[in-house]
């Protein structure tokens, strides 16, 4: 688990218009990074 104020970890991944997004994208910038591994599933 990352704790407040530690730095974003390297990731790629799309955006909804499917052009990549890295966290080199959000350099400079506030940014919350939120992730929700069981949603859409019957989990």
């Amino acid at each position: 688990m990352l704790e407040v104020g530690s730095k974003m970890p390297a990731f790629t991944m799309r955006d909804p218009q499917r052009e990549e997004v890295t966290n080199e994208s959000f350099a400079g910038s506030i940014a919350v990074l939120a992730f929700y591994p069981m949603a859409f599933t019957g989990g």
